[in-house]
């Protein structure tokens, strides 16, 4: 059976310039990578065979490549330089061929990227052991799927709805759980995370997850709004966005952890943990990228 470690051999592989700081990332920190990769190893085997692997490695290469290339662009223009929002939709979310392995990129720089393995702590210790019993979850922009996954192997007792505006995404989680053994209480569906009838089902989530969802959005207010709409009082939050750092499909920019803050005050919502830390910047360069990660819960 495979395990967490069946990602780095897949590195070493197909992805050798990036393998060995992949590799230190994760043996500083291997029981923390392990309580995520382990599962998603069975369950990447079950689902894709042993290509997922290789497939991973690829993907992962490919998306750092691109966060390289962006981050310069970053440096020279000053600004964000995304494309059209509707292009965004149609050639990047819709788009298969380059979704499936943008999705395993998605999973895999939380345990290999310095800036993100932090976030894993604070996902598991800090929100899921802290959520009430028999929670309810909504996760927005759901993506790969795996973040649910994981909620659902670690609280058996808890139910986990995903929302994703991408089909190709949503059909890699899909198929993760399909192999999962969690599908009575797990489920992804198309839906655009920002429509939500705010209408309805008011407090209905114990438990919301919107993590590196903000940083692709125009405006991100309007999302902090389906948060506060849809915890319930005794409920928690784990926020997580991207502060310049730039990518193919980050629209808005935040260069203060203090901005996410606010807007989170904004609509009655009050951190009780916050993380930052750093990526690698650019030498000389005017911008530092950083992970920040939060929990929140109501006032």
């Amino acid at each position: 059976m495979m395990d967490a470690k069946a990602f780095l051999r897949g590195l070493e592989t197909k992805a050798k310039t990036f393998a060995p700081s992949a590799r230190a990332t994760f043996e500083a920190n291997e029981a923390l990578c392990s309580w995520m990769l382990d599962p998603l190893a069975r369950w990447a085997e079950a689902a894709y065979g042993d290509r997922a692997f290789e497939d991973a490695a690829k993907g992962y290469a490919k998306y750092c490549l691109g966060v390289w290339k962006c981050q310069q662009l970053y440096e020279k223009s000053g600004r964000y330089t995304p494309e059209s929002m509707p292009d965004l939709i149609s050639e990047v979310y819709e788009d298969e061929g380059y979704m499936v392995p943008y999705m395993w990129a998605a999973i895999l720089i939380y345990p290999f990227w310095p800036s993100m393995v932090s976030h894993i702590a604070l996902y598991r210790d800090d929100f899921l052991k802290s959520l009430p019993v028999g929670a309810k979850l909504l996760e927005l922009a759901s993506g790969h799927g795996v973040m649910g996954l994981l909620a659902a192997e670690a609280r058996p007792d808890i139910h986990v709805n995903g929302f994703d505006i991408s089909p190709p995404a949503v059909a890699v989680a899909n198929r993760l759980l399909g192999v999962s053994g969690h599908g009575h209480r797990v489920a992804f569906e198309v839906k655009d995370a920002l429509k939500l009838n705010l209408t309805e089902n008011r407090g209905a989530y114990q438990g919301i997850i919107a993590a590196m969802l903000a940083e692709h959005l125009e405006d991100p207010r309007p999302l902090f709004a389906v948060l506060a709409h849809h915890l319930a009082d005794d409920g928690l939050v784990f926020f997580s966005t991207a502060l310049e750092s730039a990518q193919r499909d980050h629209t808005f920019e935040f260069h203060h952890e203090s901005e996410p803050v606010k807007m989170a005050e904004e609509v009655g919502l009050r951190v009780t943990r916050l993380i930052c830390d750093a990526g690698v910047p650019a030498p000389g360069g005017r911008f530092l990228p950083r992970a920040l990660g939060m929990v929140l819960h109501r006032r």
